[in-house]
């Protein structure tokens, strides 16, 4: 490509930005990677053709699109003018496009995180009054750690207009683009006209057929929700899925990882939903009505009431001598009834889709943690909340974590509240290996546990930490 194309100046310098790397032509505008020599930092670069049709409204989009803070969606850094450009800065992120992935169906477990991730984004730039508008393969990353994230928030919508199946509506637009996105990477075929190399479904009866009809084994859940969003299918004999928070919480019913810990969507193990009825959430609006509800009570069951009785003493007609250590009671694992992702103290959720993952019994899965700037969060903690379904003497408490050099404390209450301080200490532990074992001098009597990660492991891009298995013991 000519140094010279597009205006760009044969230095490569535009303002304080010296550009690297060419990395796409989107809708008439060029995308660069490019270098902050001030801040000596990778930026992306969007430079948009001046045009005073578009300034105005670009201008405006990108400004409200700049201040929503969510992970999940690339950040807007600056916007500024050249004679012959506007300028878009974005963060950088090192990975790949979702559409470099789709030259053949993903697995279901990977679609549906990488459509729950994008749901979640959504809903955070809905609640800041921007929908995205024009969703599609090259508006994904998927960055070198597995990260999801979408970009072109305030951008494409604009310069390309808001999809047309959506009928210029831009939020029904989001919701169409999550369930095409995610057909796409059931079938590695869009439900529309062929778009970025991928080839259009074909349609059955004069209609797009949902994904069960092209590829066999799609997920009941799945076929389901793309049913519901993608607007070709939508609207026949199904309700159809009504904002970002319903996929989200839909999509959560059967999440999985990306980082290789892969499980089936159907016919799991009872010990990883012990509440049948969340595993199905996407095949009913009422079942979703009931999660809904709950998830605004802040509370998640995802289990049974059932409890387990801590041991009595057996009865004796005449006092016994104290038992010996080789007498003493077995401990007791104690049941999970339930638990949710706690994080009061900053956005309010933590990657709530993942919390069975913790408790499951299988070691290969996690909850994990997003990924922060620092070992310390930026605030006083994040966790998980566990529920043991009854008030229980509790001796010590075992953990797998992810990673090594994990910060962290358990606190105890009968009071599940939104306040770490009204907790009390058990026992804490820094820089922990991938295995700890906490225990409290005497027992303590409580329903609920809180694990309370105050410092992570490094890993590649920032700290990330998690949780593989809890065990809760008398």
């Amino acid at each position: 490509m000519s140094e010279h194309r597009a205006g760009v100046a044969p230095n490569r310098q535009v303002g304080r930005f010296t550009l690297a790397d060419l990395v796409e032509e989107r809708h008439g505008c060029q995308i660069w990677r490019a270098v902050d020599s001030t801040l000596n930092r990778e930026v992306a670069l969007w430079l948009v053709p001046r045009a005073e049709d578009l300034m105005a409204d670009l201008r405006l989009s990108t400004r409200t699109a700049a201040t929503v803070d969510d992970r999940r969606i690339v950040r807007i850094l600056d916007v500024f003018d050249t004679d012959e450009f506007l300028v878009v800065v974005t963060e950088w992120c090192a990975g790949e496009v979702l559409r470099d992935h789709l030259t053949e169906p993903l697995p279901a477990q990977e679609a549906n995180r990488i459509a729950y991730e994008v749901a979640g984004a959504l809903e955070s730039a809905h609640a800041h009054g921007i929908a995205h508008g024009r969703l599609r393969p090259s508006n994904v990353l998927i960055c070198d750690d597995g990260e999801v994230r979408i970009t072109g928030l305030g951008l494409d919508a604009v310069l390309a207009g808001v999809d047309p199946a959506a009928e210029g509506d831009p939020v029904r637009a989001d919701l169409h683009g999550v369930g095409a996105l995610l057909y796409a990477c059931l079938t590695a075929r869009w439900p529309g006209p062929a778009t970025e190399g991928l080839p259009a479904a074909p349609e059955v009866s004069g209609a797009i057929p949902p994904p069960s009809r092209l590829l066999a084994e799609i997920p009941e859940p799945l076929d389901e929700f793309c049913a519901r969003t993608v607007v070709p299918i939508a609207g026949r004999g199904r309700p159809a899925v009504g904002s970002a928070s319903q996929a989200r919480e839909a999509l959560g019913a059967s999440l999985t990882d990306l980082h290789g810990e892969r499980r089936p969507l159907t016919a799991r193990p009872q010990a990883e939903r012990p509440s049948s009825g969340l595993a199905r959430i996407a095949l009913g609006v009422g079942i979703l009505a009931f999660v809904l509800v709950l998830a605004g009570l802040g509370w998640r069951l995802l289990g049974s009431e059932a409890e387990v009785a801590a041991p009595l003493p057996s009865p004796s007609p005449s006092p016994s001598p104290t038992p010996t250590a080789s007498e003493a009671p077995e401990p007791v694992d104690y049941r999970i009834a339930g638990a949710r992702d706690f994080d009061p103290l900053g956005n309010g959720e933590e990657n709530p889709g993942r919390v069975p993952f913790a408790y499951d019994g299988d070691p290969n899965t996690a909850w994990r943690t997003v990924t922060y700037y620092n070992k310390s969060l930026d605030k006083p903690g994040v966790g998980l909340l566990v529920d043991l379904g009854a008030p229980r003497a509790i001796g010590r408490v075992e953990l797998e974590l992810v990673g090594n050099g994990t910060d962290l404390q358990v606190l105890t209450s009968n009071d599940p509240g939104n306040d770490p301080r009204d907790y009390d200490v058990m026992a804490q532990a820094t820089e922990a290996g991938e295995q700890v074992t906490l225990k409290s001098p005497d027992p303590t009597s409580a329903r609920y546990v809180l694990i309370w990660l105050t410092g992570l492991p490094q890993v590649d891009g920032g700290w990330r930490g998690g949780i593989r298995e809890i065990a809760v013991t008398s």
